[in-house]
This record gives C-alpha cells, sequence and structure tokens, in this order.
C-alpha cells in the first residue's frame, strides 16, 4: 500500500511551492493543508513546526489523521529543500538517473541562488521599482547564472530536483513582471525587467525559463491567476512590516 502524506503549505510562498511540484511530480498519495501565513492556525507552530514556517511534510500520515494533531513520533520534515530532496530520495523517479547530469543540475540551482534570488528580491520588493542600478544588477546576476546551465540541458525533455528548486522563482519573474505584480512605485518597472531580458543576450535565461512553465506540474501546482491578483498587496505589506 502507498504511503500518504500530508503537506502543509501556503500558495503564496514560492519555497512551499517547490514541495507542491515535487510530491505532485512524484506521484504520492498526498493532501495539501493550506495555512494562511497572515493569521497562522494556533496548532501550527506548537504542533507542526516550531519555525511556524512552510512548508512542512507529515511523512506517512493516517488517511483519516488530524493535520492539526500529528502524534508523538509523527515523521515530520520542514524545509523546502530538505523536503524535495527527501522526496526524491524515496520517489526517484523525480530525480535524473544519471549522477553527473544530476551534479550540474544541482550547481546549476546553487548558481540560481546566490545570482539571481537576491538581486531580484531587491529589485522587486525591497526597492521602489525603477532604479536603474538595482535592474543592473539582477541583470549581471542572470549573465552570471547562464553559463551554469548545462550543455545540452536546455534541449531535454526531463526534468529534475534542481528544476524544482528553481522553478517556482523564476515563473515568479517572468509571470509577475508581466502583470507589475510588485509593490512598485513606477508601474512600469516589471517592464523593464521583460524588455531588458528580451535582448539576445539573455537568450539562454528565457529559453530556461520557458522550458520549466511547458512543465505541467509546475502551472497544476499554482493558480497564477489568484496569485497576481494578491501578490502585489502581500508583498506589499511584507515590505512595510520590514521598514518598520
Amino acid at each position: 500500500m502507498s504511503k500518504h502524506h500530508i503537506l502543509y503549505s501556503a500558495d503564496a510562498c514560492p519555497y512551499a511551492h517547490r514541495a507542491r511540484i515535487a510530491i505532485k511530480a512524484s506521484g504520492a498519495d498526498y493532501e495539501i493543508v493550506e495555512i494562511d501565513l497572515r493569521n497562522k492556525p494556533e496548532w501550527y507552530a506548537p504542533n507542526v513546526n516550531p519555525a511556524s514556517k512552510v512548508p512542512a511534510l507529515w511523512y506517512d500520515a493516517p488517511k483519516d489523521a488530524d493535520p492539526s494533531k500529528p502524534p508523538k513520533g509523527a515523521v515530520i520534515i520542514p524545509e523546502s529543500g530538505v523536503i524535495v530532496d527527501f522526496l526524491a530520495s524515496i520517489y526517484p523517479d523525480i530525480q535524473f538517473e544519471d549522477p553527473v547530469k544530476r551534479a550540474k543540475a544541482a550547481l546549476m540551482a546553487l548558481a540560481f541562488e546566490s545570482n539571481i534570488n537576491k538581486a531580484w528580491f531587491q529589485y522587486s520588493v525591497l526597492s521602489d521599482g525603477g532604479s536603474s542600478k538595482e535592474l543592473d544588477d539582477f541583470l549581471n546576476g542572470v549573465r552570471n547564472f547562464q553559463p551554469a546551465i548545462p550543455e545540452g540541458y536546455l534541449e531535454s525533455p526531463e526534468y529534475g530536483v534542481a528544476d524544482i528548486l528553481i522553478a517556482p522563482f523564476l515563473t515568479r519573474i517572468f509571470k509577475f513582471s508581466k502583470h507589475e505584480a510588485y509593490p512598485w512605485t513606477n508601474e512600469n518597472s516589471g517592464k523593464a525587467v521583460l524588455e531588458a531580458l528580451a535582448g539576445p543576450e539573455f537568450e539562454k535565461f528565457r529559453a530556461y525559463h520557458d522550458k520549466l512553465a511547458r512543465w505541467t506540474v509546475v502551472s497544476e501546482t499554482i493558480n497564477w491567476d489568484n496569485m497576481i491578483a494578491n501578490n502585489r498587496k502581500q508583498m506589499g505589506e511584507f515590505k512595510a512590516k520590514m521598514n518598520k
């Protein structure tokens, strides 16, 4: 009998999206418990994740389990990267079989994390948008990231753990820029990003985004209409809290 899992998630969180992609791609039997990040249930931190963050995975939960009351000894795994690696260890179809390809893809994921995420967060959330310096910093990050995409990777129909780790962030960059879905005072800040990325210099970056956007488990695990409608407000609230 296949094991049943409970995934504690939040639609708005890209880290939780990683776990949703992984568990969907694995073919596992699971249910999702949505956690409202602005009004977390009282039981979540004491009973599930003391850090009070999503995602968290209750491994091998009874099908009739109360998600708010995991028993003592229940295996609950926090942190998106750990969850994705754990799922790949028990559902190996979500990872590349070739160890060399796995290693190169893992290096690509590290390059994305170090070159893209911080620069994009600075431009999209922490700044007012429209800053040429912050946009240049992001574009320099893209330049540094592109060489980490392995040769032949974009043409391959396969997807693996590295793609799961990157997809929520890369797809949001393009989707939210298109719809100006960040708390930018300059309403053309997203347009400026897409125009800058449209040139031949960033062809590999765009092609990698397109590959991830075509992966059905990515689109099946996020409600883009809802995210676009709510992200600007949510990120604005987050920014205001950061600036207090």
